[in-house]
């Protein structure tokens, strides 16, 4: 899954990310050249934790209820995963995996188009994700695959790596917050008025007249139309200002 901003700046302070790196948990073979065959595997324990997360959110996925989902003792799911951390970042290179990533055939803004599109299609089966993205990108095998594809489709353009690298992060971070209004939207009103009281309270400030520019993007005419293209409007607009081409270059 690609990266958000923190990563376009590694070592800076407020990251988000544990004291403990989880990406240690790529460091370690999934199986020991000594000892009895595991019981287990890093992909039926990651299928049990996402399992659990898209029914009843992240905050359910623990070591102990994933260990007990594979028929197992929490003690022992500690050989695959030293910690929720690692497990967490484990669920997020595998729902990486879950991407295209075959060479297409438009240009540069195209290509990253139906990568942004796609990261949309597995955050929203996956409710827990776009948050995280934010905050702790992770960097398992799957992700790297994302980002080198990601960045193989701007070769071609003129641009430094790192302007590279952060458009790429960037594009995460858009779909990243696009997705979460989707879902805010989504949900279920919260007590019964407040959305009145909400509505009633900034139309008696509009009318002040203290907030004319406001008040014109609240009033003005949409057509937006679709989320779909309401999407797609949006990263269109970002990579284009970022100076991608929609065609290769000559």
């Amino acid at each position: 899954m690609g990266p958000g901003p923190n990563l376009i700046y590694p070592g800076k302070g407020g990251t988000g990310l544990p004291a403990l790196d989880p990406t240690d948990l790529w460091r370690r073979p999934e199986r020991s050249a000594v000892g009895p065959k595991p019981e287990h595997s890093r992909s039926g324990i990651a299928t049990a934790a996402l399992r659990i997360a898209d029914q009843e959110g992240l905050a359910a996925v623990s070591i102990r209820r994933v260990a007990a989902s594979v028929g197992a003792g929490a003690a022992s799911l500690y050989r695959y995963v030293k910690s929720h951390d690692e497990l967490v970042e484990l669920m997020m290179d595998t729902v990486s995996g879950e991407y295209h990533l075959e060479p297409g055939t438009g240009g540069p803004l195209e290509q990253l188009l139906d990568l942004a599109h796609q990261g949309r299609g597995i955050m929203q089966r996956h409710p827990w994700l776009a948050p995280l993205l934010l905050t702790r990108p992770s960097m398992g095998p799957n992700s790297l695959r994302y980002m080198e594809a990601a960045l193989t489709t701007l070769e071609s353009v003129d641009l430094p790596g790192p302007a590279k690298l952060q458009t790429v992060a960037m594009l995460s971070a858009i779909t990243s917050a696009f997705v979460q209004n989707e879902m805010a939207t989504a949900r279920p009103p919260g007590p019964k008025g407040a959305a009145t009281n909400r509505g009633q309270y900034l139309a008696e400030a509009l009318k002040a007249g203290d907030y004319p520019h406001l008040t014109a993007a609240l009033t003005g005419h949409s057509d937006e139309g679709h989320p779909d293209e309401h999407f797609t409007s949006i990263v269109t607009n970002y990579l284009t200002g970022a100076g991608i081409p929609s065609h290769p270059p000559d």
